[in-house]
């Protein structure tokens, strides 16, 4: 198998130096190994098998300390009848001090076949399982179970995707989208010109920006702000569907009018008016939270106060009544600092 992922897929594996950790005073020593070796290697994943050995769980922590991916395969360490042995003599210090913690952070586990996946979710474990089964000698086996880890190290990868974009590559989405949403160039923080100089410069990952403006369901005003900047942005094909682990941190898709809206008693009843549009949209917002909003949120928030038609004397004493006045002030503030929009268009 070795061989096989050197000449059909390009990767090499890497053996450490024999450590031990008999002496807790070699402990230090095989951290100051591991971490030379991720240093020289930087890899894109950390792949720990097994669990009930305090050296695998220093070779975890140091790469995921120093900001790499980690997988451990647990090998039936989880497995009721392993924990139950002799569990007060020889399982629950280890468990406490390093096996508990290896496995709580690690950003993906890998279970061997459906017996030790139960094993995992029976002790309440929220984490990223996937079953791999055993490669089978057979060439047609290996080469099946080489691909099946493959896939398994991209999904862990793609899912930890929000731990490793660049403040350039999130600086970029935001530049396209202020694009496509203003549609007027003097709101452009960079000319394009030196947009483009910037972007060629840079080692850009536009895996890591299309899964960042998907999740921000602003993806088809990134694409189309790329286009009015004359960058040449590779079609994403199905970001969608590419396989990723549930986020319990995503935020919600759609528009303001999909959130929630709070049981407030309005003195604006007229649905049609902008007036109302804008009051409600405020208090969906309010009940999201800021820190829960996605770009498009923030775009649609923008047009709406760049429109001129709403009278802003009725919208600014309704806001005042509903004691909206500082969230709304924060809202514009937060406008203006990613928009550059004007001082004109606020409302107070």
């Amino acid at each position: 198998m070795e061989q096989q992922l050197k000449d059909v897929y390009k990767l090499q594996m890497v053996y450490l130096p024999k450590l031990s950790t008999s002496n807790p005073l070699k402990i230090y020593h095989a951290y100051k190994v591991i971490k030379g070796c991720l240093m020289q290697l930087q890899p894109d994943l950390v792949h720990v098998h097994g669990s009930w050995n305090p050296l695998l769980f220093v070779m975890e922590r140091t790469a995921r300390r120093k900001g790499y991916v980690t997988c451990v395969s647990i090998y039936g360490g989880m497995a009721p009848e392993v924990l139950n042995t002799e569990f007060f003599k020889h399982r629950l210090l280890p468990l406490i001090f390093y096996q508990a913690p290896l496995i709580r952070h690690s950003t993906s586990l890998i279970a061997q076949n459906e017996k030790e996946w139960k094993d995992i979710r029976n002790l309440n474990l929220k984490k990223r399982v996937e079953i791999l089964p055993q490669a089978l000698s057979t060439e047609e086996g290996a080469q099946a179970y080489t691909q099946a880890i493959l896939a398994a190290y991209q999904k862990a990868i793609d899912s930890s995707y929000k731990n490793y974009i660049t403040p350039e590559e999130e600086m970029l989405v935001e530049r396209c989208l202020i694009t496509a949403t203003t549609m007027d160039a003097k709101f452009v923080p960079k000319s394009s010109a030196e947009n483009r100089e910037n972007q060629d410069k840079q080692a850009l990952s536009f895996r890591r920006i299309y899964f960042y403006a998907y999740d921000e369901d602003v993806l088809d005003k990134v694409m189309e702000g790329a286009k009015r900047l004359s960058y040449n942005f590779p079609e994403p094909s199905n970001i969608g569907d590419i396989p990723r682990y549930a986020d319990r941190k995503a935020k919600k898709r759609g528009g303001i009018e999909q959130l929630q809206l709070p049981v407030r008693k309005l003195h604006i009843t007229d649905e049609k008016t902008l007036e109302y549009k804008v009051i409600t949209s405020l208090l969906r917002v309010q009940k999201e939270g800021i820190k829960r909003l996605t770009l498009r949120h923030k775009a649609e928030l923008y047009n709406l106060f760049r429109n001129d038609d709403f009278d802003e004397g009725i919208v600014g004493e309704e806001l005042t009544r509903l004691r909206l006045k500082s969230f709304t002030k924060k809202i514009q503030k937060m406008l203006h600092e990613l928009y550059n929009m004007p001082v004109g268009y606020d409302i107070f």
